[in-house]
Parts: structure tokens; sequence; C-alpha cells
């Protein structure tokens, strides 16, 4: 468990109080602590439920709204098992000879002591509530250090000591602070960031560094009942520096872009930490607060200073704060592909993290205008393999921070969406056809993930139109033992021999509409499925594959061109010595295709070739490598664009023009499931 894990609360106090003289900058001092807590950068604090206020401050702050304020606060943090960072600003005191805080609030007098709020007090009750994984407070008043609650009480409480303190007072109990100088340079050391610190900042840490720059004298008292190992921590530290860059390639050449047309007016630093981009930040907003230069290239300046503050936000979550497990980049690539419909850079580990989000915050086209909707869908690709609900709290943080609350929900129901639609398959096999005849039977299963929920032969004349014609029944037979699961089918394999794949189009064939208008259509050899015996370990070496490409390029694709194929024995040896690796695409179709297909289907996962004779176009070629990690369902998305006669100009046209025959590790466990008779309920063969 990282020391960021649990979530943390926040609730900063800071009333007025005529009867003891209004002090200057209260408010500002406060609003400023809030925002630095609550900054995910920098403290990290959650912001409160609607309609509750984590920051009570001025005039109208009444004792009893005190007192209500850190009891509600406590149980809330209590019940969400958090982290609860609270501070008192103001007027203190002691009451005669007792050296207890008497915290001045609006409706507060000296020589009352019901009107004063025991600070000690209120810190033991929140301590002693169950659930509350520590107490984080600072006092800065005079006599802040009455503020020390009873810890040897505590022992005897509800939790029996079993509870966690960090305390900084800006004072000891007999000394004055001034004019909230405490304050206002520990929100200026969180801002900054301490060098050579650690990714967090501990209450030690700040008290030694508040009290060097502001030459106080404050006290830090600690408790750790709960015993976590866990060192507590204050804030993230803005000067941490990464084992890798902050900034990427892409975020550095976009972060030049936007400066260079402010020329002398944003003095060049390097950016090496999220303070220095936090400064960065505030020398932008201080140009936009004059009219003369509040111009778009200082409003895309601090958009993209925003946009990268957002990724360098993500990363640091994803890999301190994750509620899952740490992704790897396997999980990272499928997450991005899944966010931008694209493959992701060649990088690995946190490299391809930083470039991942980089990439989602800055240069992946908005989902409806919204700007974190991408990276909201990346997150929560991650968090579905992970098992985790849109509401951990951890994951509602995070998207609270950066503006992206409704679009984490969004992405959720999407994902749901997904799911659903994806796991009924029905697998349609033509594997009992002779040579290059068309089959007498079709065998059908139709499976919910692995498992099997229903299983038919349909027979059927051996032609293609008797086929196509008794598709309308399978579909029928299907649909009905679809609606017993309560999902719906979208998905239908066609495995068939490599004679009829080279000819025949499943998804045209008009049952009424065409048949690829409602599914998506992926083709399978099903030689796979009953190999003959000259092809032995082909299946198995085809994992191999798989898992090579995954590891490879983005695009893992070999494109012969007529010479390659024109020399088929030695292709094929070539094959064989395992020379190609990954997918086959041909640039141009051959005559007889059918006799070439059959041995480039034995050792490639995936063959692609032009739907039309001669040959295929090199936009045809960039599209399949531009949609590579959508395929093949994406082939069907682009069928149904090109039968509707929508924009040429349409991505869709270009990829329309390729067929394909696909191999997954999906279809090959269906292909080992049907070699061990448990898809079947008799020997298939």
């Amino acid at each position: 468990m990282t020391p960021s894990n649990p979530p943390r609360h926040l609730l900063v106090i800071a009333p007025q109080c005529p009867a003891q003289g209004l002090l200057t900058g209260l408010e500002e001092t406060a609003e400023s602590l809030h925002a630095v807590l609550l900054d995910e950068e920098l403290g990290g604090c959650e912001p409160s439920p609607p309609g509750v206020p984590s920051l009570l401050c001025g005039l109208s702050v009444g004792r009893g709204e005190i007192d209500q304020s850190v009891r509600d606060a406590a149980d809330r943090a209590g019940a969400a098992e958090a982290v609860l960072v609270i501070a008192f600003l103001g007027h203190g005191t002691t009451l005669g000879q007792t050296p207890k805080l008497a915290f001045m609030a609006s409706d507060s007098h000296e020589d009352v002591a019901t009107s004063v709020v025991d600070v000690g007090g209120l810190l033991t009750l929140a301590l002693d509530v169950p659930g509350v994984r520590d107490v984080i407070a600072l006092v800065d008043t005079c006599r802040a250090g009455g503020a020390v609650p009873d810890l040897g009480g505590l022992a005897g409480g509800v939790r029996q000591g079993a509870t966690s303190l960090s305390l900084l007072m800006s004072a000891s109990a007999v000394e004055s602070a001034h004019g909230l100088a405490y304050t206002w340079t520990l929100v200026r050391v969180l801002r900054d960031g301490l060098p050579d610190a650690g990714m967090f900042l501990s209450p030690q840490d700040v008290q030694e560094a508040v009290d060097k720059e502001a030459s106080t004298s404050s006290q830090l008292v600690t408790l750790n009942g709960l015993s976590l190992g866990a060192r507590s921590w204050f804030a993230r530290n803005a000067r941490h520096r990464s084992d890798g860059a902050l900034l990427g390639p892409l975020g550095e050449e976009d972060l030049r872009l936007a400066l260079d047309p402010l020329g002398a007016a944003v003095p060049a630093l390097p950016i090496v930490t999220s303070g220095d981009l936090a400064r960065l930040r505030r020398t932008l907003a201080a140009l936009d607060r004059h009219p003369a230069t509040a111009d778009q290239h200082l409003a895309y300046a601090l958009r993209t200073v925003d946009r990268l503050a957002t990724a360098v936000r993500t990363r640091e979550f994803l890999l301190s704060s994750w509620p899952g497990s740490l992704p790897e980049s396997e999980r990272i690539r499928r997450a991005y592909v899944t966010a931008a419909g694209r493959p992701a850079s060649a990088s690995d580990g946190d490299e391809l993290l930083r470039d991942c989000v980089e990439s989602l915050c800055l240069r992946v086209p908005r989902a409806k205008g919204s700007p974190t909707a991408p990276l909201a869908a990346f997150v929560a690709a991650l968090a579905v393999e992970d098992g985790l609900a849109a509401g951990t709290s951890g994951l509602t943080g995070w998207a609270r921070g950066i503006g992206a609350g409704v679009e984490l929900v969004d992405a959720f129901s999407a994902q749901a969406r997904r799911a659903a639609e994806n796991r009924l398959r029905l697998v349609v096999s033509l594997h009992s056809a002779l040579a290059d005849e068309w089959p007498e039977t079709l065998l059908v299963w139709l499976l919910d993930g692995e498992t099997l929920v229903g299983r038919e032969d349909f027979r059927c004349p051996p032609t293609q139109a008797g086929v196509e014609q008794r598709l309308g029944a399978v579909l029928a037979w299907a649909t009905r033992q679809a609606r017993c699961t309560g999902f719906r089918l979208r998905r239908i394999d066609i495995a068939a021999p490599a004679a009829l794949l080279a000819c025949w189009r499943p998804e045209e064939a008009r049952l009424g509409q065409r048949l690829g208008l409602h599914y998506d259509i992926v083709l399978r050899w099903s030689d796979r499925l009953n190999l003959p015996a000259h092809l032995g370990l082909i299946n198995e070496f085809a994992r191999n594959q798989l898992v090579e490409m995954r590891d490879g390029p983005a695009a893992p694709v070999n494109w012969l061109d007529r010479a390659e194929l024109s020399a088929v024995q030695k292709l094929v040896e070539s094959l064989g010595n395992g020379c190609y690796g990954g997918a086959l695409a041909l640039r141009h179709r051959p005559e007889r295709l059918q006799e070439l297909l059959e041995p480039l289907l034995a050792y490639a996962p995936m063959v692609l070739w032009p739907d039309g004779t001669g040959d295929l176009p090199q936009a045809s070629q960039d599209s399949v490598e531009r949609n590579w990690a959508r395929l093949p369902e994406e082939f069907s998305a682009a069928y149904r664009t090109s039968w509707k006669q929508e924009d040429p100009a349409h991505e869709h046209t270009d990829l329309a023009r390729v067929r394909s025959v696909w191999l997954d590790e999906q279809w090959l466990d269906f292909c080992d499931a049907f070699a061990n008779d448990s898809v079947d309920g008799e020997n298939p063969r």
C-alpha cells in the first residue's frame, strides 16, 4: 500500500472574531491554504460533497458551526476510511491558568468560556472516530501549542489508541504567532516544493522548511497508534523529479509551440518538476490579467499548460495512487487503443504511460468537445481490467480534480455497453466442405465468453445460395438463444476453407438486408479446427506469433509485392523458416488467389488482400496500418459505410477495399476446445 492510497478529506476553519479585532488577510490566507490542499498535484485532498463547505472563513463562523462541521467531517472521513486534513487559523488564547487553546469563533468572547472552541477536544473526538485513517492538523494562532489533544485519554476511547495524528502548531502554548506568517510561508513551501525531499513531504519536512524560511519556532506532535508503517505525508513535493523526464517529446513540442509566440513575455525556464509547470501557469495567468497581452496566443498557452498539468497529475495518480494493481505496458497499450482508437507509441514502461496520457490530453480528437473525455476513457479501461467500479474513491477524486467527473461515468457506461455487445459470439463453421465445394451441413455454436450457450447443426443445399439462405434459420435460432441470456448478439465468426474464403463475402448475404448491416462478421480459416497431420503444431506456433506481435510494431504487417507472390515455393519456405513475423498483406490480388491463400494461412495469423483485381491503392495500405488496433471489427464498419455510399473521402472507403482472414487467441481457444470436444456434446468428427 502506497501512502497516497487513502482518500484525503479537507476542512479549513478561519473565523474573524470582532471581539479580538479583525485579522488582516485572514480570508486570503485561508483561501490560499484551502486551494493548495485541494490541488491534486500538491495537497491531494478531495472536494467535499455538494452543499458541504470545506472552507469556513469570515465574520459569520460561529462556535456551534465549527463544532458541528468538525464532527461531520470526522464522520465522513471515518465512513470513507480517509485521512482528515484540518486547519484552524485565526485568534487563539488561553483561559485562566489552563494551557488549553481557546480558539475564537465569530461569536466568541474571551471572558466567556462557553463561547470559545476547544480545538484539542475536537481533535480528540476526530481521532477516536472509527475508520479515520489519519488526522493531519494545522493550527496557526497565538498559543497554538495548547491545541494538543488528550493523547492519554485516547487509549481508553472507542478505538483504544489505534489512531494516527500529525499536528503542526505555529507556536507553543505560551507564545504568540503574528500575522499568519506561518501559514503564508507554508503555502509557499507547498507550492514551490523542496529539493531532494522525495515524492511526498512529511509534516516534519514542512515544519523544518517553514521554520527555516519564516524564522518561527513551531511545534510538531505525532502519534502513530495504527502501526501501519506508512509515513504520513502533508503534501506531494512539487520539486520531486521522477525517474523519467516530466514531459515527453510530445509535451515538450506542444509547450514550445504554445510559448514561442509570446516571446520575451514569458521567461524561459526548464520544466523538470510539476512545481515548474505550476509556476509557469501562474506567470501566464498574471499576463492574462493585462488586457494588452490577452490574446489567442496567451489563451492557447494557458490551455496547453493546463492540459500538460492534467497529464502529469494523471501519470502520478496511476503510478502512486492507483487503487488497483500498477498497470503494466500491455494493459496501458490496450487502454490507449480503447480511448484513442489507434496504437500507442513504441515506448515502454513509465515512458509509455507518459506518452499515452500526453497524447490523450493534447492530440486525441475531443469527444463531443470535452478535452478530458479521451483521458477518462483511458482510465476507465484500466479500471475495468482491475475490477474497479466508477465510484471507487481514488477514481472519483482524480476525476473531480481534473474536471472529468461526468466524463468518467460516461466512460464506464461505454465500457459496460461494449462488454454487453461483445459477450455473445456465434460461430458458424463450413469445415465439413470438401475441397472447394460448399458443405451440406453448417455446424453452429453460440458462446457467452467461453461458456457454451447452444449448439446445433443445420442441413443446407451445398451451394453458396443454399448456405446463405440457411443462415437465416441459423440466426433465428441464435437470436432465441441470445434472448435467454439477456444480451444482444452482434458478432459472428464464420469459418470456411481457404477456397471459399477467397471468393465469398458472407457479410453481403441478403436476408432481407445484408447480413453485415447488423452484425460484425469475422472470417476464420476452418482448417485450424481439423488440422491436417502435415500442419502439425501450427496452432501452438500461432500463439507464439501473437505474443511476438503484441510486443512488436504497432502495425505488424508484412506487405508482399508481385515478385514475392510469384515465387510461391520460395515464399512458403521463408514462412516456414520464420522469416516473416506478423500479418501478411498482399499488395496485388493474384489471379488464382485460392491456391496461394491456404499456405499463407498456415503460417500467418492474419492474411489480407485486395477486394478487387489489380493493386491495392496506397491509401488502403495506409488505412490498414492506421486502423490496425481496431481490426478486424473496423472492417465491418468500413463495409457498412461503403454500402451506404457516404462520403468517398471517408477513411472507411479505403479500408473497405481490403478483405481479411483473422486469427486471435479467442479463436485459438475455440479451436483447442473443439479438438477436446468441450464445445460439442459429441465427437465433432
